[in-house]
């Protein structure tokens, strides 16, 4: 699922996702002064509602952009009543309240499974699965998924990422391998083991799937890597963590926890009894049903 994908959702199908009914579209990707606007909508008494999309976390360095942004809107047109509404799947409340209470800017927070249902509710096709040769990849990547599991030569970890302190759904879209710390089972964890990628929060559940390629060891990590982290603080450090390549990512069909849960051979995945934590074992039987799944998708 790309930023456009939730920028096409929102421009065809407002009402699905804002309070304001009978909303005319103008355009999408409209040039005001240096800026694009991603949506402009006019709403029942002429006004303009400006909507911005980012995937994934809103990012710290949004903040003055958006500030920036909105002065170049008021100066444009200074007697026009002019709503803002920034959208994005993770919203940190503390980064929003100036502007929220101040300026009168809206922020939405729209999950992925919300995106997920009413792209299947309209049979929106995302952009970037349509594409001959990335549904070539998916199947042959299938194919021999668990056979290292089943023949004892793997283990399966759970390696969880929380979506408010780092940015999972971008970072996978663009990443093709990164480093995931081991703060468990570090003498377990072993190089040719599957990690599964889960995300926390209200959208858990699986993203990806990815092979585990080096042991643990004490390691940094990329800049490429380091800027989708929320906070400074957690950024170039180095901590015993494991490389991963992604082999399979299910961003536009994730595997989400409440759909597992309901799985009786799964309600009992150490995740669900105790998600606090990085690390978490997957049995072979668990395993087993979630690799079957995965090829059905």
């Amino acid at each position: 699922m790309l930023e456009k994908d939730i920028e096409n959702l929102v421009a065809k199908y407002p009402h699905e996702f804002l309070s304001d009914k009978g909303l005319r579209l103008i355009g999408q990707q409209i040039r005001l002064d240096s800026y694009f606007a991603d949506i402009i909508f006019e709403d029942k008494k002429h006004n303009k509602v400006i909507v911005e999309i980012k995937r994934g976390i809103l990012p710290r360095e949004a903040i003055p952009q958006i500030m920036d942004y909105y002065g170049v809107i008021k100066l444009k047109e200074p007697n026009s009543d002019i709503h803002l509404i920034i959208m994005a799947n993770v919203i940190p409340k503390e980064r929003i309240v100036f502007l929220s209470e101040n300026l009168g800017i809206k922020f939405i927070e729209v999950s992925i499974s919300k995106l997920l249902n009413i792209a299947q509710k309209y049979s929106y096709q995302f952009l970037d699965t349509d594409v001959p040769e990335v549904k070539r990849k998916y199947q042959e990547r299938t194919k021999n998924i668990d056979r290292s599991v089943f023949e004892g030569k793997s283990n399966v970890w759970i390696f969880q990422s929380n979506p408010e302190r780092f940015d999972i759904l971008n970072a996978l879209e663009e990443l093709d391998e990164d480093v995931w710390e081991v703060n468990r089972y570090k003498d377990k964890i072993k190089a040719k083991d599957i990690g599964i990628i889960w995300m926390s929060g209200k959208d858990g559940g699986i993203y990806a799937i990815s092979d585990v390629v080096t042991n643990p060891d004490y390691m940094g990590e990329s800049e490429e890597v380091a800027k989708f982290w929320h906070s400074e603080e957690d950024r170039n450090q180095i901590r015993l963590r494991v490389k991963l390549q992604y082999r399979l990512k299910l961003l536009n069909n994730p595997m989400l926890r409440h759909e597992l849960k309901n799985i009786p051979q799964l309600k009992n995945m150490s995740i669900f009894k105790q998600p606090q934590g990085i690390n978490f074992p997957v049995t072979e039987s668990e395993w087993s049903i979630l690799s079957d799944l995965i090829k059905k998708r």
